[in-house]
């Protein structure tokens, strides 16, 4: 069974929405996925595909100024030329987001994308089914959709994010896109044989909204064994994940109270690097910015803390943004069998998640500072209480977040997909 992912993220290690769909693709054979993404500055990872086809919004415009340049192409593990510069650029221009997500559905409108080597490519591969990431521009949507009956193949669909219910309108180009994106999603889950949600809170909610069930799934990962961590006097907070959506700003304001604590020691780890100006706010804070880690190293760091942040942004925007999302790292988190300390707005879904399941301490972002401190006092001062906690967390990983379980089960509700198409085939001959 052949599966084509379409996504506007290509897999990866390292990167949240590439690294989610290679732990639920694993018990797929290399040669049994390929993907068509369209992000500019995505570097696939050959190690678990080999077989990717991109087109971005430069080659749309590049092909409407020159229609005989190509409009996208099959991507070989060669070195990438400028990719830091391609990224500056991206993060620059990502702050617009909202207004290009309208304007890039309106460049992407113009059909020079569909050539028909792209077709080709699928061809070749010959998918038997199609599986969407959806997300709030709807050109992906409408790709998919066009695969999806040039090939006359099921569609599954994956939705990483909410951008349609909740979140609020900044501007005109937010309402605008919200009623598109209510045509294409209709259209694209009505067209769904499957349909998945990141995490059990967006399932239900988008169960209820479109009256169509959703299936919850999440990162996952390997189940590792359980090493206790020894009672240290210096207590290391550690912090590993994105620092967008203001995420930095609630880190400097728990840190700020953190810094009542002289036995503690604050670290954050980020794939992104920030901008000289956060570096120096953190500086200003003693907070340590220690850049990336990956593989062996990030699991040591994790590892190595004694309590482990999550953090989300109590801003009105950021907060809708976020409601219904559930942060990849959480099970990385919980398999370390380490604390979880989450600061934030407490009905966001990864803050839920926490509490309701109590394998981690959430403070609400909303307390005043002499609450916060004595909250904070209660953990930092009670190591038994850190430690029941991290082995709880460990004991919720293994039965709900390992990977040879979820991936398995992914696998054998795509194959009934794939199964049930073909007996329709065959009864309709």
């Amino acid at each position: 069974m052949r599966v084509l992912i379409v996504s506007h993220n290509s897999f990866s290690k390292i990167y949240n929405n590439g690294k989610t769909l290679e732990s639920i693709f694993s018990k797929f054979e290399k040669e049994e996925i390929s993907q068509l993404f369209f992000n500019e500055t995505d570097k696939p990872d050959f190690e678990y595909c080999n077989n990717y086809f991109r087109i971005t919004d430069v080659d749309i415009i590049k092909n409407i100024f020159n229609p005989a340049s190509s409009c996208g192409k099959v991507i070989k593990p060669t070195p990438s030329n400028n990719l830091d510069l391609k990224k500056s650029i991206y993060h620059r221009f990502r702050k617009f987001g909202n207004i290009l997500t309208l304007f890039r559905d309106m460049l992407w409108e113009n059909p020079v994308w569909n050539k028909k080597y792209l077709l080709e490519w699928c061809e070749v591969f010959n998918p038997d089914i199609i599986f969407l990431v959806g997300g709030k521009a709807g050109f992906s949507h409408k790709i998919a959709m066009l695969i999806t009956i040039s090939l006359s193949r099921p569609l599954i669909t994956f939705f990483t994010d909410d951008y349609l219910i909740y979140p609020r309108n900044k501007n005109i180009f937010n309402i605008i896109q919200k009623l598109r994106m209510k045509k294409f999603y209709n259209n694209t889950i009505n067209h769904s044989k499957l349909l998945f949600a990141i995490g059990d809170i967006m399932a239900h909610e988008y169960s209820k909204y479109f009256g169509k069930m959703f299936i919850p799934i999440m990162n996952s990962v390997s189940i590792k064994p359980y090493i206790e961590y020894e009672k240290k006097h210096k207590i290391i907070i550690s912090y590993f994940g994105g620092l967008h959506l203001n995420r930095w700003k609630m880190i400097v304001r728990l840190t700020s109270i953190i810094k009542e604590f002289n036995e503690v020691t604050v670290n954050v780890f980020s794939i992104k690097e920030p901008s000289n100006k956060i570096k120096d706010i953190f500086c200003s804070n003693d907070i340590n910015y220690n850049g990336k880690l990956t593989g062996n190293e990030l699991d040591e760091a994790i590892r190595g803390s004694d309590v482990l942040l999550h953090i989300e942004s109590d801003e009105s925007y950021y907060r809708s943004l976020t409601k219904l999302s559930v942060s990849t790292k959480i099970p990385e988190y919980l398999m370390a069998g380490r604390f979880i300390l989450g600061y934030g707005p407490t009905e966001v879904a990864s803050m839920r998640l926490l509490f309701d399941n109590q394998i981690g301490y959430v403070i609400s972002s909303e307390l005043n500072k002499k609450e916060i401190l004595l909250k904070l006092k209660g953990v930092i001062d009670n190591y038994d209480y850190r430690k029941k906690m991290g082995l709880r967390g460990y004991e919720f990983a293994i039965n709900n977040y390992n990977n040879e379980k979820i991936a398995t089960e992914f696998k054998k509700q795509v194959e009934f997909v794939h199964n049930n198409n073909l007996l329709n085939r065959v009864n309709s001959q």
